[in-house]
C-alpha cells in the first residue's frame, strides 16, 4: 500500500432511511491516485440505528480512476444516466455505481465481496457534490471549473451526436 495524500472532504447522511441498507453516511474526499492524478475517494458506512453516527469501521471505500472521475461528474451534472466501475482495491473485489435519479438526486452504491452499501443524495446536495467533484476534475485537467463543465457538456453532446 502506498502512502496516500488526503485533501478536502464532503459528508452527507441518509439517517432518515428506513431500510438499513440505505441508512448510511457518505464521505467523498479529494485524493491522489498512485500516479499522483487528482481524483476522489468515496466511502460509505452503515448507520446502525436512526440518530446514530455512521460505523466508519465498517465502511467500503473506492477510489475513482481517471475515466471514472469524468463519468462520475457527468452523472452528477445530469449529463449521463449512470457510471460504473469494478475491480477496485488491492484484492480487485470492490465496485461502484452512481445513478442519475432526475429531480430525486443520485444514488451511489459501493460493493465489496458481495456486501453492498448505498447512499441517496437529494437534488440540492447533488449540486454541492457536483461542484466538489468537478473542482478535483479541474485540478486533474489543469483547467478552470467552468472549463471542465463546458468540456463535460461537449463530451455529452459528442456521445449523443457522433457515430
Amino acid at each position: 500500500m502506498t502512502e496516500q495524500s488526503y485533501g478536502e472532504s464532503l459528508k452527507f447522511f441518509s439517517d432518515w432511511q428506513k431500510d438499513p441498507a440505505k441508512r448510511t453516511g457518505i464521505n467523498v474526499q479529494h485524493t491522489l491516485t498512485r500516479g499522483d492524478y487528482p481524483t476522489v475517494s468515496i466511502e460509505i458506512a452503515p448507520i446502525r440505528a436512526s440518530g446514530s453516527s455512521p460505523d466508519w469501521k465498517s465502511k467500503i471505500t473506492v477510489q475513482l480512476t481517471r475515466g471514472e472521475l469524468t463519468a462520475f461528474c457527468c452523472v452528477l451534472f445530469g449529463l449521463r444516466s449512470k457510471a460504473e466501475g469494478s475491480y477496485h482495491g488491492d484484492s480487485k473485489n470492490k465496485s461502484f455505481a452512481v445513478y442519475n435519479n432526475g429531480k430525486a438526486g443520485v444514488a451511489i452504491i459501493l460493493s465489496e465481496r458481495g456486501n453492498q452499501l448505498q447512499n441517496f443524495i437529494n437534488d440540492d446536495d447533488r449540486m454541492e457534490l457536483a461542484v466538489f467533484a468537478v473542482r478535483q476534475l479541474s485540478n486533474a485537467w489543469k483547467v478552470t471549473p467552468s472549463d471542465s463543465i463546458a468540456l463535460l457538456r461537449q463530451s455529452a453532446w459528442m456521445d449523443r451526436n457522433l457515430s
